[in-house]
């Protein structure tokens, strides 16, 4: 996919895409650590950044975080809640050209972001900036797609949002960009992350998508009425659990 077109996706939704975005599962830190994916302490290049929510996990989990990210209203929201953190960076860079210098980063990740970014140019990147042995780790949250509330879920956007083409890009549809990506080397797991969210944030979460209609769209209201319906059926005690988990996928470049 052409940068070109990506990089402004995202603008005008920092704010709502930081609150509304959920993190990653410990499982997931506690792995990384296990498996000696990364060192301890080591500089990550967290590539695709947005507001920063995997680089403050990484942050807080002890390695020094190069946050790259194109788009300036997500890249300040980062600062804004991240510049006091040590071993924090903010880095105006696309998942092609980081500007960072060769051999820099002992790991690079992409959480939610590599079905953005051109494949082929962005693993000669990895390669570049990555110093030798490093891997790289990508990584989604899915919702479990047949579960009945996500089928729904997906139905309604495809009503009202005519560029959605599925949960996270759609990546899931395209498994082979990350067999190609990794080569021999790829590795793979999943853990469990169920999400809950009151109504404010089911809400947040759903307008934070690149997709969604703004305000001033004649889909907006349509929108916000059926997913209030959705809410409605399914949360118990004013809070709905969306099947959810993490999938991540990661492997030295060769």
């Amino acid at each position: 996919m052409n940068t070109a077109d990506t990089t402004t996706l995202f603008s005008g939704k920092a704010d709502v895409y930081a609150k509304a975005r959920p993190g990653y599962p410990e499982a997931l830190f506690q792995f990384l650590k296990d498996g000696k994916i990364f060192p301890q302490g080591g500089a990550i290049a967290d590539v695709g950044s947005g507001t920063g929510i995997f680089s403050r996990q990484l942050l807080e989990h002890g390695y020094r975080v190069y946050s790259v990210e194109p788009n300036a209203d997500m890249r300040r929201k980062a600062e804004e809640t991240l510049s006091s953190k040590p071993g924090f960076t903010s880095v105006n860079g696309t998942a092609e050209n980081t500007t960072l210098p060769g051999g820099s980063a002992d790991g690079v990740t992409a959480a939610q972001a590599f079905h953005w970014f051109d494949p082929d140019a962005f693993r000669q990147e990895c390669l570049r900036i990555l110093k030798p042995g490093g891997n790289v780790l990508l990584l989604w949250n899915h919702r479990v797609e047949d579960a009945p509330l996500v089928k729904e879920n997906a139905e309604i956007f495809r009503r009202h949002c005519p560029n959605f083409t599925g949960f996270s890009g759609g990546n899931r549809s395209n498994p082979e960009a990350i067999a190609h990506f990794f080569g021999k080397n790829l590795h793979t797991k999943s853990v469990e992350n169920d999400l809950f969210f009151t109504w404010e944030g089911f809400l947040q979460r759903a307008l934070s998508s690149s997709y969604a209609p703004d305000q001033s769209d004649g889909n907006y209201l349509p929108l916000v009425e059926d997913l209030r319906s959705l809410f409605d059926r399914y949360a118990e005690d004013g809070q709905l659990r969306m099947p959810n988990y993490t999938a991540f996928y990661w492997g030295v470049l060769e």
